[in-house]
Formats: structure tokens, sequence, C-alpha cells
């Protein structure tokens, strides 16, 4: 994968929807995000974002996932970020956003 690039690779196991981010996520990737998101959670059930191969998140990437919070609150729908690289996490801890996300361990 080239510096710079995203991935997103979607799993549905049961009633469990899992997208793997890959690379970088940025202002560039954040549609690629919402639109893998809004087809995840069109087929119901809980979904789960993997964030461990992810190598950066930058403020738009964070917006896109508290997006993906505010929705689950007002719909009603379940969701987990599964913690990422120290680097990555950190970005969370330093916008106090570890108290807002709902994180979990991978289930897969």
């Amino acid at each position: 994968m080239d510096a710079g690039s995203f991935e997103i690779t979607v799993e549905r196991e049961d009633d469990v929807a899992r997208l793997r981010l890959t690379g970088e996520l940025d202002l560039a990737r954040v549609a690629q995000l919402r639109e893998a998101v809004q087809e995840a959670w069109a087929g119901g059930g809980r979904l789960e974002i993997d964030l461990r191969d992810l190598s950066f998140i930058d403020s738009s990437g964070l917006r896109a996932l508290i997006d993906v919070h505010n929705n689950a609150e007002s719909s009603g729908s379940s969701y987990v970020l599964i913690p990422g690289r120290p680097e990555v996490h950190r970005t969370f801890e330093l916008t106090g956003l570890t108290t807002v996300f709902r994180f979990a361990e991978a289930t897969a």
C-alpha cells in the first residue's frame, strides 16, 4: 500500500458488519468511509470499525467517526471502534474522544 493510501475491507458475519480501515483516514477519504458505514448499517446489525491497520487519522476522519457515534445514538444503532496503533489512539486521547466513543476488543 502506498503512503497516503486508504482502503476499507468490509466483512459481514451474522449480525455484525466489520469495517477494517487500512492506511490514512483524512479529508480525501472521509466520503469513502461515510459510504461504507451507510451500506453496512443498511444491512442491519452491529457495526465494528477496526482501526488496527490505520496509520493516520486527521480531524476530518475524527469528525466522520463522531458522526457515526451521533447517528448510532439518535437511531439506536450499535457500533464499536476497535482501538488502533498507539500513535493513532493517542489522537483520540488528546481530543478527549476516548470518553465519547465505544471501544472494544476485536471479535475476529
